[in-house]
């Protein structure tokens, strides 16, 4: 077990090796294995393994005003990490039922690729078991990632993250919280909202039923957006598997669940012999 880093009177982080557990649960074969290390955390992370990280930096809070320091795990990034990787963070003096937040940043290469925390409740000498998924900066519906794919920037409450470095919302570079930044200038977008998503005028950027957004409306073709159903296919408006739940009556989706107009998934609609079921089959 590699000892992290510690300051007196904050929490102690390290990195839990497998062999370390197995000598951990052999001393402790005489009482409960989950009050072997104390008051703790055992956190396990789990990652997209194509990430490639080589390192973790852990930090967190402890309801209360007690700070888990950061710390780099482990301190040379000399192999991949593998998903499913543990550590356990000690925390000696915090309170029996104050919530613990740690937070996980994956990096490779000294650039942060992935984030991720979780909470759980704190129990007097004995160690709680979390699992912490990382994931890669996503992008808002609408726009694409622009350079700073897969980052996160620290202390970024009102902008977004670039090449790392953080950056001011705006249309090309939209997002808030530090995520990776976006590029709103989509046919399916026209602003940067001010929660830092691509949106179309006042409202989310357009979806399958809309082939653009012009003037901040969601339009298909020459018309508005399509209805309920409805994918917008070359400027028309089309029933879809994708956009149907119900049965297709040429170009409307319909319930499906009629004798005679009876269907799912988006298929034509079929008249039953007897009766549609619930789940839009025939009897």
């Amino acid at each position: 077990m590699i000892i992290v880093g510690a300051t007196p009177g904050r929490a102690f982080v390290r990195l839990l090796l497998a062999s370390g557990l197995l000598s951990l649960v052999a001393l402790a074969a005489c009482r409960d294995p989950a009050a072997a290390a104390g008051t703790a955390l055992f956190v396990t992370t789990e990652f997209e393994p194509s990430l490639n990280l080589t390192q973790l930096r852990v930090s967190g809070t402890v309801a209360g005003g007690m700070d888990v320091p950061a710390s780099m795990i482990p301190e040379a990034a000399d192999r991949t990490l593998q998903s499913g990787e543990t550590f356990r963070v000690l925390l000696t003096d915090a309170a029996n039922g104050a919530q613990a937040t740690v937070r996980v940043e994956g990096l490779r290469n000294g650039t942060v690729l992935a984030t991720g925390e979780a909470s759980a409740t704190v129990r007097d000498g004995y160690e709680v078991e979390v699992t912490v998924r990382l994931a890669s900066g996503t992008n808002p519906d609408g726009g694409t990632s622009d350079g700073g794919s897969g980052t996160f920037c620290l202390d970024c409450k009102n902008g977004c993250c670039r090449d790392g470095v953080c950056t001011s919302a705006t249309f090309r570079t939209c997002g808030a919280g530090g995520v990776a930044c976006s590029d709103c200038s989509t046919l399916k977008a026209d602003t940067c909202t001010a929660q830092g998503t691509c949106g179309c005028g006042n409202g989310p950027a357009c979806g399958a039923n809309a082939g653009s957004c012009f003037a901040g409306r969601c339009i298909c073709g020459f018309g508005g957006a399509c209805g309920p159903g409805l994918a917008c296919m070359d400027g028309v408006c089309r029933c879809d598997p994708s956009t149907c739940a119900g049965c297709c009556d040429g170009n409307s989706c319909l319930d499906g669940r009629d004798k005679n107009q009876c269907g799912k998934n988006g298929t034509d609609c079929k008249k039953c012999d007897k009766r549609c079921n619930a789940d839009g089959s025939c009897d």
